[in-house]
């Protein structure tokens, strides 16, 4: 017994030191990586358009901010809305919200009702998202009051964080998730406001470790005060707030590198519906972002940077906006940092996608005919997250067998996109050869890229061709000979054929080399003035005997001409 509880013991330590934990998330600054992006309001083409715009001139995969209420988990929405960021490049990183509080004269959100993060995990796992991480931030600023009920619960926030982590991953470990930005310049003033290490260092003792559960880092780097900070300011309160609080979360304890999002930064600028010449002119603004992107966030810690705000059109907020006032849809639509950004060098993203496929129609046959040659129809669906020849051209590669049955490579033409959800049928010709059972394997590629699902396999025999041996008989008469039509339906397709029929109503062997050993095909014999016989049969290699009986007279037809009425009658051989 000792013998045996060493070895167990051994192969526990094995598997402690072999295995590794691999989390479904991946690092976003694993590959190329383009941090520019934009906060945005409305779900819709009129602000996706000018975002993919800004983020994505000299680059490609930019990120938008953007939040979804509770009140608005509408899946026909949302999902139309990811398929429009998929087709422009745009990385959503989505941040809940509650719903205003009902009281009209309160300003401020609802705290989660119990139980909330089930409904929040079952509308985001409804949802198919543009890339392999889908990016949550968990509400917005708890350490102010109006956004957490008007009163500030840093405990409470701790146990709501740490459930919503819990039920995402119970869906799908590719949620990478994020903490609420906290406010960096709040004060200690309970209930309304709460220091942010304070409030940190609450949630810790709440749920201990509750930041080593994260994903990643959202800060809002506002330069303050006022939002009117120089970019060149460090530490707390300024746009390099984000390293800060990385220093925080160290003597915290927090041993992640978590990558950073900041997904709120920006100046208020002069213009709005009034001006303010206490702020800096938009001017002023292009130049801070400038130097904000060149120095403060050239960081490599840094994942996305999205600017509060792209459009709003009214107060508090227009002094944030990105664009103008009444902008007429004209090149001065935006303000100058608009521009400033986008002519930015950039970097072109290349984010993981899921790359999968779905058999839909379509087969290699189980069995053919040698020396045959077939075309072969597979239709699959778009089930993953990319779209097939957005970037890279989508191939049908055979993996093993296509060499001994003749199959090459095929691809979708270069000006055809397959969305996810929608089919594309890709055309094969098979050649038989002489003989051999034989194993072959198609997998779909993306550029060089093999799918994770979409796979088929099929096994195929060589067999010899069918011998037909067709026997009927017409009702009434002595002598059988004569033309017939023989009608054949089936996986090959559909065919008709003349045939010579003897005196005694038999056919001498046909060859049929289009059809299948080992498959039921449905054949039709008629004769003119004859009602047609269908019947169904399972084919073998070699001679298969297809007997139709007795074809019965058609009186109808023959009546309604007396010259082929005479032919049926049995006197007329």
């Amino acid at each position: 017994m000792r013998i045996i509880a060493t070895l167990l013991l051994l192969a526990a330590l094995y598997l402690l030191v072999t295995t590794k934990i691999v989390e479904a998330v991946y690092d976003p600054l694993s590959v190329p990586n383009n941090k520019f992006g934009i906060h945005i309001i409305h779900a819709t083409p009129d602000e996706s358009s000018p975002a993919a715009s800004l983020a994505n001139t000299n680059g490609d995969w930019g990120y938008v901010t953007f939040l979804i209420e509770s009140k608005d988990r509408d899946h026909n929405k949302w999902q139309a809305f990811f398929n429009e960021l998929r087709s422009k490049h745009l990385i959503p990183i989505v941040r809940l919200a509650t719903k205003p509080l009902n009281d009209p004269s309160a300003d401020g959100w609802e705290r989660p009702y119990e139980g909330e993060e089930k409904a929040w995990a079952d509308f985001l796992n409804s949802l198919n998202w543009p890339t392999k991480n889908r990016y949550v931030i968990v509400y917005n600023e708890p350490n102010h009051g109006k956004e957490w009920g008007n009163f500030v619960d840093a405990k409470m926030y701790a146990k709501v964080l740490d459930k919503v982590i819990t039920e995402l991953k119970s869906k799908n470990r590719d949620y990478f998730v994020l903490n609420g930005g906290f406010d960096a310049s709040a004060p200690s003033k309970p209930p309304l406001y709460e220091d942010q290490v304070k409030f940190m260092r609450q949630m810790e003792e709440e749920v201990p470790g509750i930041f080593n559960k994260l994903d990643g880092w959202v800060s809002h780097s506002y330069p303050n005060p006022n939002f009117t900070g120089s970019p060149d300011d460090n530490g707390r309160g300024t746009i390099r707030t984000w390293y800060w609080e990385l220093q925080i979360l160290r003597e915290m304890g927090v041993t992640k590198n978590l990558p950073v999002f900041i997904t709120e930064t920006g100046w208020q600028h002069a213009e709005g519906l009034q001006t303010y010449s206490s702020f800096p002119s938009a001017e002023k603004v292009a130049q801070y972002y400038k130097s904000a992107f060149e120095i403060a966030w050239s960081s490599q810690r840094i994942v996305a940077i999205t600017p509060f705000l792209l459009d709003y059109q009214e107060g508090p907020f227009d002094h944030f906006s990105f664009k103008k006032f009444n902008g007429n849809g004209t090149q001065n639509t935006f303000y100058p940092q608009y521009h400033t950004i986008k002519n930015l060098p950039k970097v072109a993203g290349k984010p993981v996608q899921e790359h999968r496929a779905q058999l839909i129609k379509g087969e290699i046959y189980n069995t053919i005919v040698s020396g045959e040659s077939y075309q072969i129809n597979l239709t699959l669906k778009n089930i993953g997250q990319s779209i097939w020849n957005d970037s890279e051209t989508v191939k049908l590669i055979p993996l093993k067998g296509g060499n001994d049955l003749g199959i090459k490579e095929v691809e979708v033409p270069p000006d055809t996109k397959i969305e996810p959800g929608q089919e594309y049928t890709f055309q094969l010709d098979l050649h038989a050869p002489g003989k051999g059972s034989f194993n072959l394997v198609l997998n779909l590629f993306f550029g060089s890229e093999q799918f994770e699902s979409g796979s088929v396999e099929f096994t195929t025999e060589v067999k010899s061709p069918v011998i037909l041996k067709i026997i009927s008989l017409l009702k009434w008469k002595r002598v059988h000979k004569g033309e017939y039509l023989l009608s054949v339906k089936g996986p090959t397709g559909e065919t008709v054929q003349k045939i010579i029929l003897s005196e005694a109503g038999q056919s001498g062997d046909l060859e049929a080399r289009y059809l299948l050993p080992g498959y039921t095909f449905e054949f039709s014999l008629e004769k003119e003035n004859y009602k047609v016989k269908t019947i169904q049969k399972e084919l073998i290699s070699g001679e298969n005997i297809l007997d139709f009986g007795t074809l019965e007279p058609n009186i109808l037809s023959a009546i309604l001409n007396p010259i082929e009425l005479w032919d049926l009658l049995p006197f007329s051989n």
